[in-house]
């Protein structure tokens, strides 16, 4: 078990969590790096059923590979943040209700690709609801299973042992993330200027289809 990997896990949780919206205007491509981060650290422990050495590789390569496509699939920018959210969701919700090791994680796979298909074609119309729903729940479940990690005999954080509690934390956590970009962060990102080209343009052209 890598403690390293455990707190990594915790901190990109905590920003994606807290700063999804915001990080979307101000750092287009530093969120896509988080949402990398985030499903390959969650795709290792899918494989392996640990956060080691191979969960933050995959982290790594994540990171790198969605952070150079904010910048090379920029004009879809939309899709390919609603494809990488939606696979994001689907394997927290597989993490959430301990599907992740059901039926050899066949499941959270599944829960992935048809989250990556949802993403796609709900983000056009919803962004800003979308962008901070997703980065909240799924920052929220990548809090608590690094805390698990970094705590295994706290069963507040445990989903096989913990009952509900575990679920329920992960519930408030996402609300207090959500209340506070809606808030906070989302009235703080239209009060102020523009951030280069890429925010201005993801603040005027709501209305278009990417």
């Amino acid at each position: 078990m890598s403690v390293l990997g455990a707190i990594l896990l915790v901190l990109a949780g905590l920003a994606i969590m807290a700063f999804g919206i915001f990080l979307f205007y101000a750092w287009l491509p530093f969120l896509y790096g988080l949402f990398g981060l985030e499903i390959g650290l969650l795709l290792g422990q899918w494989l392996t059923g640990d956060i080691g050495l191979l969960a933050i590789i995959l982290g790594i390569v994540g990171a790198v590979i969605l952070f150079g496509a904010a910048y090379l699939l920029e004009p879809y920018r939309r899709v390919l943040l609603g494809l990488s959210a939606g696979a994001l969701v689907g394997l927290s919700i597989a993490s959430f209700l301990g599907l992740d090791h059901f039926v050899g994680g066949v499941l959270g796979a599944v829960l992935a690709v048809v989250g990556a298909i949802i993403g796609a074609i709900i983000v056009p119309r919803y962004f800003d609801a979308f962008v901070i729903v997703a980065s909240a729940f799924g920052g929220a479940a990548m809090v608590i299973a690094g805390a698990h990690w970094l705590f295994p005999g706290i069963g507040l954080f445990d989903r096989a042992a913990g009952g509900f509690m575990p679920a329920l934390l992960t519930i408030v956590l996402s609300a207090v993330g959500i209340g506070w970009q809606f808030k906070t962060i989302a009235a703080w990102i239209r009060s102020q200027p523009l951030y280069g080209d890429i925010s201005g343009a993801s603040v005027k052209d709501q209305s278009g289809p990417w």
